[in-house]
């Protein structure tokens, strides 16, 4: 049976629902958190499977096609934040906090990813919002995955000193 990259290279119409309902949701939510904006989180998530559609035969070549839709979500997100700079805070973006994950308010969890380097708040990003596993990530940030791994440990290890530090 053919890859399913394979069968999109061809266009087959079920290949492209196939991947849409294996993960549109949890691409959606990673648009959501990195563009605060459902009308903009939507149209990104259109244009991503639209490029999809487009990439016809180079599609072929991918390994890793949940992190491909990944990264050309990604990319996309970053043409629409680039459209809007102007009208974009240069904030950390908000973060939706777990009521029973310790931290008091999502301000402190802001102050604490602010801290960690761009790669890293990514892959936490893809991790935590796009339900990706390390290799997902690794074929959509284009790093190996021993990187990505040493990355995402690191980072909760910082996340994790920092909440210790605000401890009582």
């Amino acid at each position: 049976m053919p890859s399913l990259a394979a069968r999109l290279a061809t266009g087959d119409p079920s290949a492209f629902a196939e991947l849409y309902d294996a993960c549109a949701d949890r691409l959606h939510g990673y648009l959501l958190f990195r563009l605060r904006n459902p009308e903009a989180a939507a149209d990104v998530l259109q244009e991503t499977f639209l490029r999809l559609v487009r990439a016809g035969r180079k599609l072929r070549k991918v390994e890793n096609i949940e992190g491909y839709v990944f990264r050309v979500a990604h990319n996309e997100s970053q043409r629409w934040l680039a459209r809007h700079k102007r009208h974009q805070s240069t904030d950390v973006p908000e973060i939706a906090v777990d009521v029973d994950c310790g931290i008091e308010n999502a301000e402190e969890a802001e102050h604490l990813l602010a801290q960690l380097d761009r790669v890293s708040r990514e892959i936490l990003e893809l991790k935590f919002y796009g339900g990706l596993t390390f290799a997902a990530i690794a074929a959509a940030l284009r790093l190996p995955p021993g990187t990505v791994a040493t990355h995402y440990r690191r980072a909760l290890e910082k996340l994790r000193h920092g909440l210790e530090q605000k401890r009582p």
